[in-house]
């Protein structure tokens, strides 16, 4: 069964989407390297103090070797601003009969 990985980064929003724009390829070979190694799915989410991401991983083993081996994602990171480590949520993924 696959886990939800929610990470909560203490970040200006404006500066992901800047980087967004100057990084663009850098945030695409993560985007790779991370569905190569079995990421199913990726989401922002901006809110009024920092910055989600959502993903749906394997399981937890697989999410943290590679955030700990992908060496660009703590130079984007670094580069936009975040303030101190994230802080990860992992859930486990449940199908329900009104998931869409």
């Amino acid at each position: 069964m696959s886990v939800i990985v929610i990470g909560h980064m203490t970040v200006a929003p404006a500066n992901v989407e800047q980087l967004w724009v100057e990084r663009k390829a850098d945030f695409e070979a993560v985007a790779r390297a991370a569905q190569a190694a079995g990421a199913i799915h990726h989401r922002w989410g901006f809110g009024a103090d920092g910055v989600v991401i959502v993903d749906e991983w394997p399981d937890i083993d697989t999410f943290q070797r590679f955030f700990e081996s992908e060496t660009r994602i703590a130079g984007l990171m670094e580069a936009g601003g975040v303030q101190g480590p994230p802080e990860f949520e992992f859930l486990e993924a449940r199908s329900g009969p009104d998931e869409f």
